[in-house]
């Protein structure tokens, strides 16, 4: 995992009369944005990870606008609260996600959340397990909106949805690897069996992607563009250049 140290700071606090909240902060009640820094690893931009906390320092707001996804660790182990709406696929993420034990409070892209504690008992980590599911997922619905496929839409087919799920638990195989090939793309790429069609997930993607096609045909419609497993696996060398800054900065700290 990576951490991020939290630096409380008063500097900007809203209570102040006619001061306004900090760019970023939802509303006067948590308006007193806290700076953020890597414990380890090169310094990165965070701009787009947000923390803020209210005027007593008693409670902090988290919203991830990054790409990736964040656990929210507290001590002593507290109840977060979701904060405003949740996107759509992440909604559907949130159901179909392998269930695997997480030592903390899941903070998808789009997503906010709230901590009744002070910014110093707040800790922001990226867990390899729950960020390749995340990836996988995400891998999946851009090649589904590449192909013309609207993801919530074309999982209502029992097939799809038992193959993004069954894709999902195969990334979590990736904890089954070496520290450092955790975050190699390949590695990734053959824990869901897309290039030799071993896996589960590849079957079912076969599985659905038939139906798909057979539904077009029943319908009178012409061939759609096709979803093979090779063209997810093309897919997943593109998405995957996302997360390289997180993940490759994730992989040097394990290695130490």
């Amino acid at each position: 995992m990576v951490a991020l140290a939290i630096t409380w700071t008063t500097a900007g606090c809203d209570d102040e009369t006619g001061q306004r909240a900090d760019p970023g902060c939802p509303d006067a009640t948590t308006g007193s944005r806290v700076p953020l820094s890597m414990i380890e690893g090169r310094p990165r931009d965070l701009s787009q990870l947000v923390m803020c906390t209210n005027a007593s320092g008693t409670a902090v707001f988290v919203g991830n606008d990054t790409k990736v996804v964040w656990l929210v660790r507290t001590t002593p182990n507290v109840m977060a609260d979701r904060h405003g709406g949740v996107p759509t696929d992440v909604q559907l993420f949130r159901l179909w996600r392998a269930k695997k034990p997480l030592y903390g409070t899941p903070l998808e892209p789009g997503t906010a959340l709230t901590v009744p504690l002070p910014p110093a008992q707040v800790t922001l980590q990226i867990d390899v397990v729950l960020q390749h599911q995340w990836a996988t997922f995400d891998m999946l619905g851009k090649t589904f909106s590449a192909a013309g496929e609207n993801l919530p839409e074309l999982v209502k087919n029992d097939k799809y949805k038992n193959a993004v799920q069954s894709c999902l638990e195969a990334s979590t195989r990736i904890a089954d690897y070496a520290a450092a090939a955790r975050y190699d793309t390949e590695k990734w790429i053959d824990s869901l069996g897309l290039l030799t069609g071993g896996a589960t997930c590849a079957s079912d993607l076969k599985l659905a992607e038939d139906e798909r096609q057979l539904k077009a045909w029943r319908e009178g419609r012409r061939p759609l563009p096709a979803l093979k497993p090779s063209t997810f696996a093309q897919n997943a060398r593109s998405v995957s250049s996302e997360f390289d800054d997180v993940l490759k900065a994730v992989g040097q700290i394990l290695a130490k």
